[in-house]
């Protein structure tokens, strides 16, 4: 059983949280502002609620895997939320619980864009126009978004599905 340190565990979580699709683009993000269907989760803010990744890696190294992530995220890290804005802006706020003393409370997370049709929802990092992350939608309603994002890391193919819950 391959053993992943902390470090390892925090870039693998930040990598699919963010950057699971790489690619320099020239794309213009075209949402069209539906809080109908799937893209009910317009203009709701989403704390995560569930991080899972299959097939589960053992990242403490006890010899057991762990599927949950959520688990190893900082206090600091579960309370932060987004909102994928009407305009095609995603923004998000920090919570309550600062990771770092310095960080701002608020802030533009990037842009985003959804095909209904294939189901992806697109995000654009907002300091890195070629940051692309690329999330499969399994569900959206008004009180949930649920995602898949595959990585492959170290030549194994990895899923993780995040499930965003309205406050």
């Amino acid at each position: 059983m391959k053993r992943f340190t902390p470090f390892i565990l925090a870039v693998t979580a930040a990598m699919m949280l963010t950057t699971s699709a790489c690619k320099k683009t020239n794309d213009i993000v075209k949402p069209d502002g539906a809080t109908t269907g799937t893209q009910a989760f317009v203009g709701k803010r989403l704390i995560l609620s569930a991080f899972t990744m299959s097939p589960a890696v053992d990242f403490d190294g006890d010899g057991k895997v762990d599927p949950d992530l959520m688990a190893f995220m900082q206090e600091c890290d579960k309370d932060n939320t987004i909102v994928f804005e009407k305009g095609g802006r995603l923004s998000g706020d920090n919570g309550a619980l600062r990771c770092d003393d310095d960080e701002p409370a608020t802030g533009s997370a990037g842009t985003w864009s959804y095909d209904e049709q294939t189901k992806i929802l697109r995000i654009i990092d907002a300091e890195d126009k070629t940051d692309i992350s690329e999330w499969h939608v399994l569900e959206a309603s008004a009180k949930t978004l649920k995602v898949e994002v595959s990585v492959v890391e170290d030549g194994v193919s990895l899923k993780a599905t995040m499930t965003w819950k309205a406050i």
